[in-house]
């Protein structure tokens, strides 16, 4: 009876918004993907209790492109499906050619004052320029910015949200932003040289752990079969905590900021996506920039929940307990286990995702060749996962060889 009336309660809420015109696109740099990823679920999922699927974030889990779509035509055909349009501005955001892709296509698209600029920390109102769409941007990491945004489009997200819930989840993403201070440098915060960041804080380093790892391979690619030995390739390179490490794959891509060793044997990216590794291949050379982990993740069977809901899912919330629950019970805040309702807020709740498909991953900082060429790597990882080539170290140097540098590398050789 639970069930019915959660789903008869969700189908009164989403018919009050305007028939395939009600999506939110986010529009954000992935390089910004842990404040977005934070905002989307503490704000607009939790706080104003707008449902998932009206969110379109391509960075996301679960909100962005699938594999096999073809990316201009599935953000032509979201755009064209939302009433509002936020953009998270920021340096990444503005030295981005997709990013302002994006905003030509949302202002085409919507009236003015249904795209709405968003600062982020490291721009000011004077740096905003032609983006500067309707409004000054408000700054989305102060609570009276975050206020006004909901205010003045509570129509477009929800009408009728809780406004003891929004503040519950308000404080918490603030206190996660002001914890992690989410990478971003103040405007006016004396930065590092290019080759400080390039060289000193990310290639010298990768390429340590990757030597420590295999001291008796030479120089080259080669598949690293020992699970002790990849263990402790990823364990010892989360230690880095490198700001541009990430991971890229057919379906995108996302920075990394943690990588944790489950008791199960899986590997677990940013406390969500669990990762089942049946293969890895390391590439260690002597210019930097060349080297990079790849990985193949196995297609792994769903969650079991232990909720009264039942079941299994790719996609659940976890209690701090270890109980999983499903994954509309942790988007609406609550749980029913054992006849009782709970707020899983009050238990640690996270999210956490299972993949249905296989994938072969790069794991890489942004300074290396995979790294900066994202689209071309990205494609690559399609095509081995369709098994259109084979993995071996000809194939993988072949296609190192047609990429290009990062231009810091350039500058500095």
């Amino acid at each position: 009876m639970a069930n019915i009336l959660k789903k008869k309660e969700k189908q009164t809420f989403t018919t009050n918004y305007t028939v395939n015109k009600d999506k939110i696109f986010v529009s954000h740099s992935s390089k910004d993907i842990e404040i977005i990823d934070s905002f989307v679920e503490k704000i607009l999922i939790l706080g104003l209790e707008i449902p998932s699927n009206r969110v379109f974030c391509t960075s996301m889990h679960g909100h962005g492109i699938q594999s096999g779509q073809y990316i201009p035509d599935r953000l032509r055909e979201e755009i064209n499906m939302s009433s509002i349009a936020l953009l998270f501005i920021s340096h990444n955001y503005k030295s981005s050619e997709i990013c302002l892709n994006e905003v030509g296509a949302a202002w085409v698209t919507h009236e003015k004052e249904e795209v709405i600029p968003l600062l982020l920390p490291d721009v000011d109102f004077t740096e905003i320029g032609y983006l500067n769409i309707s409004r000054l941007g408000l700054k989305i990491y102060e609570r009276q910015g975050i206020l006004k945004l909901i205010q003045d489009n509570k129509e477009k997200l929800n009408p009728n949200f809780n406004l003891e819930k929004l503040n519950k989840q308000i404080d918490l993403f603030l206190k996660y932003f002001n914890k992690s201070k989410a990478g971003f440098k103040s405007p006016i915060e004396v930065t590092e040289s290019d080759f400080t960041k390039c060289f000193t804080n990310h290639l010298y380093p990768y390429n340590e752990i990757i030597r420590k790892s295999i001291p008796a391979f030479d120089e080259g690619i080669h598949k690293l079969e020992d699970v002790r030995i990849q263990n402790k390739l990823l364990a010892d390179l989360n230690e880095l905590k490198l700001k541009e490490l990430w991971y890229r794959y057919s379906v995108g891509d996302s920075n990394i900021s943690e990588l944790k060793l489950l008791r199960n044997g899986n590997w677990l990216f940013n406390t969500r996506w669990e990762i089942n590794i049946s293969s890895m291949w390391v590439s260690m050379n002597d210019e930097l920039g060349y080297e990079f982990i790849l990985i193949r993740s196995e297609k792994q069977e769903p969650f079991k929940i232990n909720s009264d809901v039942g079941g299994e899912n790719f996609h659940v919330g976890i209690l701090n307990d270890g109980t999983i629950i499903s994954s509309n019970e942790y988007y609406n805040n609550y749980s029913v286990i054992d006849g009782q309702t709970i707020n899983i807020n009050d238990y640690g709740a996270v999210d956490r995702y299972r993949s249905d498909e296989s994938h072969w991953i790069f794991i890489i900082t942004y300074y290396h060749k995979t790294g900066i060429n994202a689209d071309k790597t990205i494609y690559f990882c399609k095509k081995l996962d369709n098994g259109e080539i084979e993995v071996n170290e000809k194939n993988l140097t072949s296609y190192l060889s047609k990429l290009e540098n990062h231009p810091t590398i350039t500058k500095y050789r």
